[in-house]
C-alpha cells in the first residue's frame, strides 16, 4: 500500500469530514415521518375482504389498554355581572331629560331618565328586562290623582290580572314577557321572578304637566355602573326599546346551556373550574341555580365566580370561559389511537384542555368471540396530546379492536388472519 505524504493525508481527512458533515445535515426519510408506527405497518399489511370473510394481519388488531377517569361535563360561557338590568319602555314616549352618563357610577334609589308618555291612554311604564330576560317593574305613585286614574283604569278592566295602586302593596305575576305587554295597560304593578336583583326597578309618575301627562321617573333599582346609554334628551322612543343598561360587577358570573338530559348529574353548590383564552390560570365557581330553557328543551346552568384575589385582578366582563363539572363516581374506560376511531370530528380536542363539552360520538369495530365483525358506538371522552392517543367509553375491557376503516357491509363478517 502506498503511502501517504502528510499533505495529502490532510487533504484526504477533509474531504471525509466534509461528506459526513454534510450526511449528518440530511433530514431523515419520507418513510420516517409519515405514519406512526401503527399505521406505517398497516399500511404495508395486506388486507382483503371477500363475501364472509375479512383477512388481515395481527398489525391490525389491538387488545385495549384500559384507563380510570371523572365522569365530567364541559361547561361554556361568557363572563358577565351577577347584576345587570336593561331597561325598555313598554309604551311610546318621548325622554324629557337623561339624568346620567355612560360609566357614571349611581346609588341604587338614584333618578336615571325622565321620561313623558306620549298619550294619556299610555299608564305603562318601563320594564326593567334582566340579562336572563326575566322581567321586574314597580310603580310608585306619589300623586293622588294619579293614583285614582290608575283605580279607574282598574275598574274599567275585564282583565283578571292582579293590581295595587298604593305605595309599598307588590303582587307577583308569573306570566311570560307578551301576556305582560297585554296585561300592562290595566296594572300599575308588574313583577316577575328576578334573578340578578333584590329590589324593583322604580319608575315614580310625578305631578302632571302643562298638558296633563304624568312625567315617568326611573330609579336606579340597585347601585351600579351605566354600562351602556340608548337615548338622548328630547328623542321619541318606541315601545320596546331600551333605555340603558345598568350593572354591578363586583360579582361575577357566566351562563351555560347544556342538553336537559344532563340535569340528573347536576346541582347546585357543585364546583366548577374554569379556563379563559387570555389567561394560562384555572379560576373557580359555583353552581348558583339550574332553569329550563323556555324556547328550547336545554338546560340553563348559572356558574358564580368565586370571589378571590385571583378572579378580581383578572376576570373581566366579556370574556369567554370553559369550564367542567365533576360528576358520579371514577369510571373505566379504554385508551385507543386515533386510527380507532370513525366518523368524528377530532379537532375540537387538539387544544386545552383537551376534553369536548359533550363526549363525541365515534365508531369502533371489535372482533368478538366468534370473530365476527361488529361496528359499536362510543364516546371519546378525552385526547392525550403526549401519547397523541384518545380516552374512549362504551366498549368492555376484554375487546379486540380492528384499526381498519371497513365498508360498513363488513359488519358480520368473519376475521381471518393471515
Amino acid at each position: 500500500m502506498k503511502k501517504l505524504k502528510p499533505s495529502t493525508w490532510f487533504k484526504y481527512s477533509a474531504v471525509v469530514m466534509t461528506v459526513l458533515s454534510i450526511s449528518a445535515c440530511q433530514p431523515p426519510s419520507s418513510t420516517d415521518t409519515q405514519l406512526p408506527p401503527e399505521e406505517s405497518d398497516q399500511a404495508s399489511s395486506p388486507l382483503s375482504i371477500s363475501a364472509d370473510t375479512v383477512s388481515m394481519t395481527s398489525d391490525y388488531i389491538l387488545s385495549t389498554k384500559p384507563s380510570r377517569y371523572q365522569p365530567s361535563l364541559g361547561l361554556q360561557g361568557t363572563i358577565t355581572p351577577d347584576k345587570q338590568s336593561r331597561f325598555v319602555t313598554t309604551r311610546n314616549v318621548i325622554v324629557q331629560k337623561v339624568l346620567v352618563k355612560k360609566g357614571q357610577w349611581v346609588e341604587k334609589g338614584a333618578p336615571l331618565v325622565i321620561l313623558k308618555q306620549q298619550s294619556s291612554a299610555n299608564t305603562a311604564a318601563p320594564l326593567e328586562v334582566n340579562d336572563d330576560n326575566s322581567e321586574r317593574l314597580s310603580v310608585r305613585q306619589t300623586n293622588e290623582a294619579a293614583s285614582k286614574q290608575v283605580n279607574d283604569d282598574k275598574e274599567d278592566s275585564a282583565s283578571d290580572t292582579n293590581t295595587t295602586n298604593t305605595e309599598g302593596r307588590r303582587n307577583e305575576t308569573t306570566t311570560n314577557a307578551s301576556k305582560d305587554n297585554n296585561d300592562i295597560e290595566n296594572s300599575s304593578l308588574i313583577k316577575t321572578s328576578a334573578e340578578s336583583s333584590d329590589t324593583d326597578a322604580i319608575v315614580d309618575h310625578t305631578e302632571p304637566t302643562v298638558d296633563g301627562e304624568p312625567p315617568i321617573v326611573v330609579y336606579a333599582s340597585f347601585s351600579g355602573r351605566i354600562d351602556a346609554l340608548y337615548v338622548d334628551a328630547l328623542q321619541q322612543v318606541a315601545a320596546g326599546k331600551p333605555l340603558l343598561l345598568l350593572s354591578n360587577d363586583d360579582n361575577l358570573r357566566f351562563i351555560a346551556t347544556v342538553p336537559s338530559r344532563a340535569e340528573s348529574q347536576l346541582s347546585v353548590g357543585q364546583t366548577v373550574n374554569f379556563l379563559t383564552k387570555e389567561l394560562a390560570k384555572t379560576f373557580t365557581g359555583q353552581i348558583s341555580k339550574l332553569s329550563k330553557d323556555a324556547q328550547s328543551d336545554d338546560l340553563k346552568v348559572y356558574v358564580s365566580v368565586v370571589k378571590n384575589e385571583a378572579s378580581r385582578s383578572n376576570l373581566k366582563p366579556g370574556m369567554p370561559v370553559t369550564g367542567r363539572v365533576d360528576y358520579g363516581q371514577i369510571a373505566v374506560g379504554n385508551i385507543v389511537p386515533k386510527q380507532a376511531l370513525h366518523d368524528v370530528d377530532l379537532s375540537s380536542l387538539q387544544s386545552p384542555p383537551y376534553q369536548p363539552l359533550t363526549p363525541l360520538t365515534a365508531h369502533v369495530w371489535i372482533i368478538e368471540q366468534n370473530q365476527r365483525l361488529t361496528r359499536q358506538s362510543v364516546e371519546v371522552i378525552e385526547y392525550d396530546p403526549s401519547t397523541g392517543k384518545y380516552l374512549i367509553a362504551g366498549i368492555s375491557n376484554d375487546s379486540l379492536i380492528c384499526l381498519a376503516d371497513l365498508p360498513i357491509d363488513a359488519v358480520g363478517k368473519k376475521v381471518v388472519v393471515s
